[in-house]
């Protein structure tokens, strides 16, 4: 479970956008984890900042098939996404990062806890791939 962890945080911290610039970070991860349950990666991929976009598409292509091959049948083996539960939000002094703490239940009944790095950019949040 820690690999499809990582690769959650791979993908979301390329692909987070969010929808309208007025939703918290913790909103937004929560609402990634939402698209993950509900199978819609291309929507997923979306949520993830990508510095340079030069390399936006590419990024984006190898995230869909990461979802497809990799995370989906993972979470498949554990029942799905039960219940997604924003834990905690810490937001940086200027506003322009933040650090989410999601709690994760799957249908099989286990649950974890995850961090993801957010980034805030022209008053949107997306899930950052920086440490």
């Amino acid at each position: 479970m820690k690999k499809l962890v990582a690769l959650f945080a791979v993908v979301a911290a390329f692909f987070t956008v969010s929808c309208g610039g007025s939703d918290s970070p913790g909103d937004v991860v929560v609402e990634t984890y939402e698209l993950v349950a509900a199978g819609k990666y291309e929507k997923v991929v979306d949520k993830f900042y990508v510095a340079n976009p030069a390399e936006e598409e590419e990024f984006k292509s190898t995230m869909l098939s990461l979802c497809n091959e990799k995370m989906k049948p993972q979470l498949e083996a554990k029942g799905g996404i039960d219940k997604v539960e924003l834990v905690s939000e810490e937001i940086s002094e200027d506003g322009k990062s933040a650090r989410v703490t999601t709690k994760i239940t799957y249908g099989d009944g286990t649950s974890e806890d995850e961090r993801t790095k957010m980034v805030n950019v022209d008053g949107e949040w997306l899930v950052s791939m920086e440490k």
